[in-house]
C-alpha cells in the first residue's frame, strides 16, 4: 500500500520530456507571430510616412497654382493651357511655361509663365529637381508626378470656358510591402497613387 502511494506522488512530480517541448514549441510559434506583428507595423509606419509626405508635396504643388493664378486660370485657347510633368526618370516637361534662368533676386521681374517655370522647373530649388531628378539623392527617386488641366464641364479644356478649369495633381511612387502570408510572398512593392483636385 505504501508503495502504490509512492509511486503514485513520483508519477504526479514535474513535467514530461513531451509536455516540455510542446511548451516549446507553442512558445516559439508564438514569438514568431510577434516577430511578424513587428515587421509589419514598421511596414507600415512606412507606408503612412510616405503618404504623409506626399500629400505635403501635393499641398506645395497646389499652393504655387493659387499663388500664380495670372498664369494658371487663362482664358486662351484649349492649347495654351499649361501641363507639368515628371517621369520615373527624373525628366521634367511642361508646356504653356516660358523658360527663365531665375525669378529670384533683387530687381529681377518676371512673367506669370515664368515664375511658374522658375517654381516647377529651376533645376537647382525647382520643385521637380527636389521632388525626382533621377538620382538616388532626390527626395522621392522612382516617384511620378504629373499637373493636368481637368474641364469643369467634364472632356478637354476648352477657350473661354462658362466655369473655370482646374487642374488634377497625380503622384505615383512604389510603396514596399511585407509579406503577411503566402498570396502576398512575391508582391514586395506595390504602385500607389494619390490624386489632388485644385480650384485656382
Amino acid at each position: 500500500m505504501l508503495v502504490t502511494r509512492s509511486l503514485t506522488r513520483r508519477r504526479q512530480d514535474g513535467f514530461t520530456m513531451v509536455e516540455l517541448l510542446i511548451t516549446i514549441l507553442i512558445v516559439t510559434v508564438g514569438i514568431l507571430g510577434l516577430a511578424k506583428m513587428q515587421a509589419a507595423a514598421v511596414s507600415n509606419t512606412a507606408v503612412s510616412r510616405t503618404r504623409a509626405l506626399m500629400t505635403y508635396q501635393a499641398e506645395s504643388l497646389a499652393g504655387m497654382i493659387r499663388s500664380n493664378r495670372k498664369f494658371w486660370v487663362t482664358s486662351g485657347n484649349s492649347a495654351t493651357w499649361p501641363s507639368f510633368n515628371v517621369s520615373t526618370a527624373g525628366a521634367a516637361t511642361q508646356s504653356g511655361m516660358t523658360s527663365v534662368a531665375t525669378c529670384v533676386g533683387s530687381g529681377v521681374t518676371c512673367t506669370p509663365a515664368q515664375l511658374a517655370y522658375d517654381d516647377l522647373m529651376n533645376t537647382t530649388y525647382g520643385w521637380a529637381a527636389k521632388f525626382n531628378n533621377g538620382t538616388t539623392g532626390s527626395a522621392f527617386p522612382g516617384a511620378s508626378a504629373s499637373v493636368v488641366c481637368v474641364s469643369a464641364s467634364g472632356g478637354t479644356c476648352a477657350a473661354n470656358p462658362t466655369s473655370p478649369h482646374g487642374y488634377d495633381i497625380t503622384l505615383t511612387w512604389d510603396q514596399k510591402l511585407v509579406a503577411i502570408n503566402k498570396t502576398t510572398a512575391g508582391s514586395q512593392t506595390q504602385s500607389v497613387s494619390i490624386v489632388m483636385h485644385v480650384q485656382p
